[in-house]
């Protein structure tokens, strides 16, 4: 626990506001005990801590993560920098960063996630095999500390990427096997950080792929609906077209009434103009016209 990092953040924040710690402790405690927690000498209690954190306007998570980690706002802005590539799939330029900030980091939970990413680009790059890959990252998830793995979800992450992997590689049966394991872990619970249902909600999605293509259409199709309900309580909603795209194929295969797969086709379309992403309106334009208006 960063405590020392904690106190020290409250104190440079507290100063930039022109604050004493008398005028940060009032209403809040003594002068005394905000001097310890600067110092890192004792944790602050959670009601403290977000009476603190109102004060020097910052949002009481920044802090929570403080107390496991130190420089978080420079790990935020490797981490945007690193999936921003990802989504780009500029694999060289992500494996670059990694390279240049891996053995710098003393943050034990960001050098797992970088050794977790950079396996995986390794991987999409063909530098290592899909075998291989899968074993680096099941012994990230067998020999890291349990709560430390399992911060910010990481170890779902995780799992995802290796159900990936088998997915890509032709092992669908695999590959549901991890994405029913993680569904089941996670789907019922209530999280208080919404993040978590955007990772689960792809979650969804892969194992929704993964029966279409394994011909399970009622399944598939049961999956699809579940993802767009999911999507649509947690507004959620980047996926939402892509769920409902391959809820018209489900309905095409299952015979449906040529109205209904019509609908959703059209919903889809929707979704997809409202996000604009020009990949999947010019393929569902091309693929499907005959459903659209």
């Amino acid at each position: 626990m960063e405590m020392k990092y904690l106190g020290l953040e409250i104190s440079k924040l507290r100063a930039e506001l022109g604050m004493s710690q008398k005028e940060l402790a009032n209403n809040i405690c003594t002068q005394s005990t905000i001097s310890r927690i600067e110092a890192g000498e004792v944790y602050p209690a959670i009601d403290t801590l977000l009476k603190i954190a109102l004060k020097l306007q910052v949002p009481v998570e920044y802090f929570i993560e403080m107390l496991f980690h130190k420089n978080v706002l420079e790990s935020e802005q490797l981490i945007k920098e690193i999936e921003y590539h990802l989504k780009e799939h500029n694999y060289k330029k992500v494996i670059s960063i990694i390279k240049q900030n891996k053995t710098v980091s003393d943050n034990i939970w960001l050098n797992l996630y970088l050794e977790h990413i950079l396996h995986t680009a390794r991987y999409k790059l063909k530098i290592i095999g899909p075998e291989e890959c899968i074993l680096e990252l099941k012994n990230i998830l067998n020999f890291s500390n349990q709560t430390t793995i399992q911060f910010r979800f990481l170890h779902i992450k995780i799992y995802n990427t290796i159900a990936n992997v088998y997915s890509e590689t032709g092992e669908g049966k695999k590959s549901l096997y991890y994405y029913n394991k993680i569904l089941k872990e996670h789907m019922h619970k209530n999280y208080t950080d919404h993040k978590v249902y955007e990772t689960l909600i792809t979650v969804l999605f892969n194992k929704c792929k993964v029966l279409y293509d394994l011909q399970d259409f009622d399944a598939a199709l049961e999956t699809a609906n579940q993802g767009i309900q999911k999507s649509k309580e947690t507004s959620y909603v980047f996926l939402v077209g892509k769920f409902l795209y391959y809820k018209a194929q489900c309905l095409e295969k299952k015979g449906t009434s040529f109205i209904e797969i019509k609908e959703v086709y059209n919903q889809a379309l929707f979704f997809f103009e409202f996000l604009e992403l020009p990949f999947y309106i010019s393929a569902i334009k091309q693929n499907k016209q005959q459903y659209l208006d």
